[in-house]
């Protein structure tokens, strides 16, 4: 009987230790998950001194955690399951409360109004096509297939510029824009199927100025002439974020873009689209410095998962760094993560209904 008597105790002391084991590993985790929701609404609280310039490098290793909110949300996500299903009700609320701040988090910055279908609209895409990376033929087929008006191609490989200054593939049928005269390893290229504002117009000799203070960050500048109106669109690449100087860095280039956007709607009185590699998604503290010092709204739809970085990664857990921003009034129709054509990061189409926008009702001299 005693023999019996001593292993059903021990069994039962070793069934509470792992249950205590259990339970102190699910609330360190709970809490973790805390930390992490209450992190990503930092760049809310402090958007507004970035967009200052008074937010210092220190801010960097909060920005990056902040920048994989939605991955953090998956995560969460499956623990707050977890928790569940090994009954850990109270934990499971914690996790429930946690992935409810971060769903919200998009709901905080102000985004274009989603239009639908059917709208007269511009597709724009932005590719950063990585400058070791030649594949021309896949990146032509991408460029192609993406079935865009304008396309914003970041980090250009030699190989795929020189094609494009020959005229091959997908520059046949987008002849418009700009590309350097030589073929540039990493150079951006803009192209459009609609015309733009040729050199030495009155307008192209008011914006001069701001093209050279542009091409110091070797970005450009374009006003294009559509069916839908008359627009000023801007390629722009930001630092990326691998070190707390890049960072800081970074931002400075953001808050002079934006500074940039306010020259050339006082200029032109037009809307204007900025696209490129923000190397920032949303939610995070440099893009949002952005969006308030500019006045522009970024054209991702908040119902809309995923991101184009990196490539390697499922498409719907991809980082939103790459995108467009547009004037308050401008319309979002479409937004899609296509191909990557041997880059580290997808294209993104987006199309704009310009209808609406401030300033579509202004002459040009």
């Amino acid at each position: 009987m005693y023999a019996l008597v001593v292993p059903e105790r021990l069994d039962k002391k070793a069934a509470n230790r792992r249950s205590a084991v259990l339970g102190t590993a699910c609330w360190v985790t709970a809490s973790l998950g805390v930390l992490f929701a209450m992190n990503t609404w930092l760049p809310v609280l402090f958007a507004g001194a970035a967009a200052e310039g008074e937010l210092g490098r220190w801010f960097w290793a909060f920005d990056l955690l902040a920048s994989l909110s939605a991955q953090g949300a998956y995560a969460i996500l499956v623990l707050c399951l977890l928790a569940v299903c090994l009954r850990r009700f109270a934990c499971g609320v914690v996790f429930a409360l946690s992935l409810a701040a971060l769903v919200a988090l998009p709901l905080s910055e102000q985004r274009l109004i989603w239009a639908g279908s059917g709208s007269v609209e511009v597709r724009v895409l932005v590719y950063n096509s990585h400058t070791y990376s030649d594949h021309v033929d896949e990146k032509h087929a991408l460029l192609t297939e993406s079935d865009v008006d304008i396309a914003v191609v970041l980090e250009t490989s030699t190989g795929m510029m020189n094609s494009l200054i020959k005229g091959e593939g997908f520059r046949k049928s987008h002849p418009h824009g700009w590309l350097p005269n030589s073929k540039w390893s990493g150079c951006p290229a803009v192209m459009s199927r609609h015309p733009v504002e040729p050199g030495g117009s009155v307008l192209s000799d008011r914006l001069r100025a701001v093209r050279r203070d542009l091409w110091d960050h070797i970005c450009r500048l374009e006003i294009v002439h559509a069916p839908g109106g008359s627009f000023a669109l801007i390629q722009a690449h930001a630092r990326s974020p691998r070190s707390a100087s890049r960072w800081s860095a970074g931002l400075d280039q953001l808050l002079e873009f934006a500074d940039i956007v306010r020259r050339v709607e006082e200029l032109t009185g037009l809307p204007v689209v900025v696209a490129g590699d923000f190397n920032s998604p949303p939610t995070g503290v440099r893009a949002r410095a952005f969006a308030i010092r500019s006045g522009l709204r970024r054209a991702k739809p908040a119902t809309k998962l995923g991101g184009s970085f990196p490539s390697s990664a499922p498409a719907f857990s991809g980082l939103a760094i790459d995108g467009v921003y547009a004037s308050p009034g401008v319309r979002v129709t479409s937004w899609e993560v296509v191909g990557s054509a041997g880059s580290d990061h997808r294209g993104v189409v987006v199309g704009l209904d310009l209808g609406g926008a401030e300033g579509q009702s202004s002459s040009l001299p």
